[in-house]
């Protein structure tokens, strides 16, 4: 039988057991005896008896990255596909969120302000342009880091337009992305996705686009990180699969993941705030009329403080409808429907009485992401199209409009 340590805001929580194959989880008679009461996941409350595998393997497994990267990782790493234990114990240190995995005994870097080895330019291009053969920069001495999802990237620091890699259980700051293989404009459409988003009266996780070996690079600031005194400080994150237990292999609602109602009803569950609920309904109607067809139950999270819930900034936003070779359907339905040209104002209001929700207050929140979306799409546009030129801005600007037509 393999341990691992397992961390929450920085404090030994559990432990993490493989019998051959088999997971379980406990958590630590310490943590137990001192009253505290914050879980690692929604779906495993704090409990004196341990966890079972078929509770734990899903809630892990969406800690790590998705699909063909966690298989290109274990080529690299040796690590079946399936062994989520060994890519905790070899990539774990700092994952989505503030859960962290260690070998037994292993104590987290307590250097003042983390211990970290700047990369040059070239060699910071190098990495990120050699992420789909080496992905996460895995392999890098001291660097464990989890990448969940499943775009290649690289989790690290940038300070200074520099990039740094955080070693030893340092936190990371930052999620960098380059452009995506056959998808022209993925950086620039993702920050414009962002800032409209931002524009719009939403919370959206603050970004940026940088040169970065001599190419257009996304940068987005980690929202699960605080930065205060010199310090990083993880903040405790789940995304909607996590929080239900529900296998990342099936993160799209067709598959059996999260849907707008069932995610709606665990933010009740939850006790969000009625302005976060709204805010909820919103991003829906901000996704739809985008073109986000990418808006599954991983790309929604909620962030604890105190254990107190409160929903996510947005992250990983974009119109995927500009790309011909992508479905041109929803991740969630509205309503009984996936395909973006068939979602009518109607379906909002059934889904919405399914959700809970007034008709009224469903028809006042489309009316005000419309009249949002259309004073600032064309001027978030132009601002973006002035800093880093794209033809990819008028392509979204249209879907835009067409879909403003249909609601």
């Amino acid at each position: 039988m393999e341990s691992l340590d397992v961390y929450l805001n920085d404090r030994k929580v559990g432990r993490l057991d493989d019998d051959n194959g088999l997971l379980s989880f406990s958590y630590d008679s310490a943590y137990l005896a001192s009253g505290i009461r914050e879980p690692i996941s929604h779906a495993l409350p704090v409990r004196t008896a341990p966890y079972p595998h078929q509770e734990v393997e899903p809630v892990l497994s969406n800690l790590l990255p998705e699909d063909i990267i966690r298989t290109r990782l274990g080529q690299i790493l040796q690590i079946p596909r399936e062994n989520t234990f060994a890519f905790l114990k070899a990539i774990g240190g700092d994952c989505a969120g503030a859960v962290a995995f260690f070998p037994t005994g292993y104590t987290p870097s307590a250097v003042a302000g983390g211990e970290f080895r700047e990369l040059s330019d070239e060699e910071a291009g190098a990495v990120l342009d050699n992420l789909e053969k080496r992905p996460l920069d895995v392999g890098e001495e001291g660097f464990r880091i989890s990448g969940a999802g499943a775009q290649d990237k690289l989790i690290a620091c940038f300070r200074d337009s520099h990039v740094l890699l955080p070693l030893n259980g340092t936190p990371s700051t930052h999620i960098i992305k380059t452009e995506i293989r056959n998808y022209p404009g993925s950086v620039e459409n993702e920050w414009y996705a962002m800032s409209l988003a931002s524009a719009c009266g939403l919370s959206a996780a603050a970004s940026e686009i940088a040169v970065i070996g001599g190419k257009r690079r996304f940068v987005s600031l980690r929202y699960d990180r605080l930065q205060a005194d010199g310090r990083v400080r993880r903040l405790h994150q789940e995304d909607f699969c996590q929080m239900t237990g529900i296998d990342p292999k099936r993160k799209y609602e067709v598959l059996g993941g999260p849907g707008i109602v069932s995610s709606f009803r665990l933010l009740r569950e939850l006790s969000i705030s009625a302005a976060e609920s709204l805010e909820f309904i919103d991003r829906v109607i901000f996704n739809f009329l985008v073109g986000n067809g990418d808006a599954h139950g991983k790309n929604f999270s909620v962030l604890y403080r105190g254990g107190v819930a409160t929903l996510a900034p947005m992250y990983d936003v974009m119109s995927t409808t500009v790309y011909p070779d992508v479905d041109r359907r929803m991740a969630m339905k509205i309503d009984d429907e996936y395909a973006f040209k068939w979602i009518t104002p109607g379906k909002f209001l059934r889904m919405a009485e399914k959700m809970g929700v007034s008709g009224k207050v469903m028809s006042g929140e489309m009316a005000k992401m419309v009249r949002r979306i259309r004073r600032q799409a064309h001027i978030v546009a132009n601002r973006c199209s002035r800093a880093w030129p794209s033809s990819v801005y008028a392509e979204i600007e249209a879907g835009i409009a067409r879909r403003l037509e249909q609601i």
